[in-house]
């Protein structure tokens, strides 16, 4: 039986690694911390006991690869899948307003539900559907070195428009602010969500935290398939015999009874392994990053009766409701990212106070979980950058969200990733 050595439990890893177990094909797995998961993963609060996650993670229907892995995995009934789009607003001043796609067929649905979405005006409409319109006929690659904001108002999009829809769309998708992020990849991005239809913009929501929603049962998987899996080992060293790499050296041992690699690390990682530096070239390990900042807060009374809304004209992006507490996320959070939690909470319950009326004092207590590289900034510079999976070592393959996916770093990108890796490597074994 042929054997696979994946570097890396985070989602890329896992995501290759059940889709080499799948295929039959052995797997050893080794992670360097003491958790699989990577950035995608939940624990229980000690003060509540509640589940929380280090970051509430919304999935989209056009996440294909995403649904495949969650399949296999038998993890489905994880997860909560709306028919149609549908999202809840809340602006500052308090005022909610409601987006949903209707029951007419597409694309009709969506662009009813468009015109029904009142924190846009009529025009602001017009502008918006005739940019979706034109999307078939945009070739991305040409607005590379355009940024996303620049993009919009030459599309003739309004502020108010990118404000209080193309925003919550870039910045949520991107994890970057709209001036900083290539219109390339948004476009990309948008063709999928806007014309593949109704399902495609249909939002899916975890039903538990993201542990058990994605990594227990994964793991459960590779254990039923005999994948031999372990935590707290880090690769130190690979060595070659010319165009192959022929053993693997991490903290605990010295592994060669594998066939081809999967490094599935997060890219600031690959410059701490020896002898792969002619892997990537030196700047990509330098990638730029962008950060995500959430709050997990616990409300004396919680009188919301929505599960998510998105907030307009706030540095506060998106409120979750889980019940006994609820959960903000702020994506391209590096302006946030490095205040003290007093600052924090402060501007928090102001937000939350001006958007959904919940005053600081109805507020028991909170948690700040910072993830400083969460993604890296999807600008022209690091799109040049991303790596293909295939290596310049004929049995080495890469996996991970910032590889060349042609996504951005999200949680699609990141199982993508692992599955083109996989699929490459069962090529390779094919042809030896």
């Amino acid at each position: 039986m042929k054997s696979c050595l994946v570097v890396g439990g985070g989602l890329a890893g896992l995501s290759a690694a059940v889709s080499l177990a799948k295929q039959n094909i052995h797997v050893q797995l080794i992670e360097a911390s003491p958790k699989y998961g990577g950035r995608v993963y939940s624990f229980t609060d000690e003060k509540s006991g509640d589940e929380i996650d280090n970051g509430q993670h919304l999935l989209l229907g056009c996440y294909y690869e995403t649904l495949k892995f969650i399949d296999t995995i038998n993890a489905a009934h994880h997860f909560q899948h709306q028919k149609k789009l549908e999202i809840n607003f809340a602006a500052r001043d308090g005022q909610k307003y409601h987006l949903a796609a209707t029951s007419l067929p597409y694309p009709f649905g969506l662009l009813f539900g468009l015109l029904n979405y009142d924190a846009l005006s009529i025009a602001d409409k017009i502008t918006i559907i005739l940019l979706i319109a034109r999307l078939p006929f945009f070739e991305s690659i040409t607005q590379r070195n355009k940024t996303v904001e620049d993009w919009l108002v030459n599309m003739n999009q309004s502020r108010n428009s990118i404000k209080a829809f193309w925003e919550i769309i870039g910045v949520g998708a991107l994890n970057s602010r709209l001036r900083d992020a290539s219109a390339e990849i948004f476009i990309d991005v948008l063709k999928v969500i806007f014309l593949e239809g109704d399902d495609a913009s249909a939002m899916i929501i975890p039903k538990v935290g993201l542990s058990k929603a994605f990594i227990n049962p994964a793991v459960s998987y590779l254990e039923m398939k005999k994948s031999e899996l372990s935590l707290s080992e880090k690769l130190v060293e690979l060595s070659f015999n010319g165009s192959k790499v022929v053993s693997a050296v991490t903290d605990k041992k010295n592994v060669r009874d594998f066939d081809a690699v999967i490094l599935a690390i997060p890219v600031h990682g690959m410059g701490k392994i020896k002898n792969i530096e002619f892997l990537l070239e030196p700047d990509t390990i330098e990638m730029k990053h962008s950060s995500i900042l959430t709050l997990h807060i616990w409300l004396k009374e919680n009188r919301l009766k929505k599960s998510f809304y998105a907030l307009l004209d706030s540095r506060l992006h998106w409120v979750f409701n889980h019940g006994t507490y609820l959960t903000t996320v702020t994506s391209g959070a590096d302006e946030l990212i490095e205040k003290s939690p007093k600052e924090l909470f402060a501007i928090a319950s102001a937000e939350l106070s001006n958007h959904l009326g919940i005053k600081a004092e109805d507020i028991s207590d909170y948690k700040i979980i910072k993830e400083k590289r969460a993604t890296f900034i999807p600008n022209k510079e690091n799109l040049s950058k991303r790596p293909s999976t295939k290596t310049k070592i004929e049995n080495i393959f890469l996996a991970g969200d910032w590889t060349n996916t042609g996504l951005p770093a999200t949680i699609e990108g990141a199982i993508k990733s692992g599955h083109s890796a996989a699929r490459e490597v069962q090529k390779y074994f094919q042809k030896n």
